[in-house]
């Protein structure tokens, strides 16, 4: 993509006045979709369809460079870009149209994306003046906001962060947390949650636990969905109790694109209703000395989820399920040498590619 300048008459004449002194003040740089037809008499661009964001100007003897971004993200239409007005602040008249790039070949903006162009724009200015941008940098970071950003990016450590939080504000806990964690948050809860808790899109060099000090101090009712997630999120002590709102569709932990560890956790159904943990969408989930009671279904390994169960005491932590392991498109179960093959269940379940391991062998 090349860019032709062309000065207005007006541009002109301030350019004689920045050549005998005066500063190129730029108050703002447009994108328009239009045509310029006359460009030594036009005061105004045509069809201007979005104000893009100006650098500080570089200046080199009587050469200034404009740096110039377009971001289509914000925009809330598409169009066609076709030309760029600089304008600048005259001493005598104000603002004026200074002048005129024409792109050669016309470029699509489509509105909402993530395209972004750059122009470096070169005007001619007088030495001593030099040139001035008196229009802000609309829509991008400025090298305030960005250090903080940059210094934790960079960070080659992750501190420990350790809160209380009661179980029923845990929502508005991790709601107020940025997806990119910088620290191992360890947070301890207690008392009972009786709502839906989404744990999503975090990622970074921190992970989550959610922890109680022992089993019971913290009880949830409904699901704990944890998904899109590059950061694991850790679970010990903790127990469910799933509420006669359970169904078909409840699961204790449901696991999609993550990674979790659950270790001495209890996961109790109602009446037989409700599920345990699901891992799917590529997803890992490992349980450690957990228990498994009067559920539909114990575990569930769907679309290339991986779960892995592990425990001491089989007798006690697993009873009264309907299934045990249920298995599909990609599933996989990994069992520990002392976890009964049905996990409590009457039967296990398998639909498709699949596989159940245990000791080395498949179940």
């Amino acid at each position: 993509m090349n860019i032709q300048g062309k000065y207005t008459n007006k541009g002109l004449a301030l350019t004689a006045k920045t050549a005998a002194g005066a500063c190129l003040r730029v108050t703002r740089v447009v994108g328009g979709s239009g045509h310029t037809t006359d460009v030594p008499n036009a005061v105004q661009l045509p069809e201007i369809r979005q104000t893009l964001a100006v650098g500080e100007a570089r200046c080199t003897g009587n050469t200034a460079v404009l740096p110039v971004t377009l971001a289509a993200m914000a925009l809330e239409d598409s169009y066609t870009l076709t030309e760029l007005g600089i304008y600048a602040e005259d001493p005598d008249e104000g603002e004026i149209l200074y002048c005129v790039y024409r792109l050669d070949e016309p470029t699509t903006i489509q509105a909402g994306s993530d395209t972004v162009l750059r122009f470096y724009l070169r005007q001619t200015v007088s030495k001593d003046g030099g040139a001035e941008v008196l229009c802000s940098p609309v829509g991008l970071i400025t090298e305030s906001d960005c250090a903080p950003v940059r210094k934790m990016v960079l960070a080659v450590g992750a501190p420990q962060r350790y809160v209380t939080v009661p179980a029923s504000e845990l929502q508005t806990y991790l709601d107020a947390l940025p997806r990119l964690l910088t620290e191992h948050h360890v947070i301890t809860l207690r008392g009972t949650n009786s709502n839906i808790v989404s744990v999503k899109d975090f990622y970074g060099c921190g992970s989550l636990t959610l922890r109680a000090d022992k089993v019971g101090d913290c009880v949830f009712t409904k699901d704990v969905i944890v998904g899109n997630c590059s950061i694991p999120v850790i679970m010990e002590g903790l127990k469910w109790e799933l509420d006669g709102t359970a169904s078909p569709e409840t699961y204790c932990i449901s696991c999609r694109d993550s990674t979790i560890y659950a270790n001495i956790c209890s996961f109790n159904g109602h009446a037989k209703t409700g599920r345990g943990v699901v891992s799917w969408g590529n997803s890992s989930a490992v349980l450690a000395g957990c228990a498994l009671h009067n559920l539909e279904i114990a575990v569930e390994a769907s679309w290339g989820g991986r779960i892995g169960v592990y425990g001491e005491d089989p007798k006690t932590e697993c009873s009264g399920n309907t299934i045990g392991i249920y298995l599909r498109q990609g599933g996989l179960v990994l069992l520990g040498d002392l976890v009964p093959d049905l996990l409590g269940g009457t039967y296990n379940e398998r639909n498709r590619m699949n596989a159940i391991i245990k000791g080395g062998k498949f179940v």
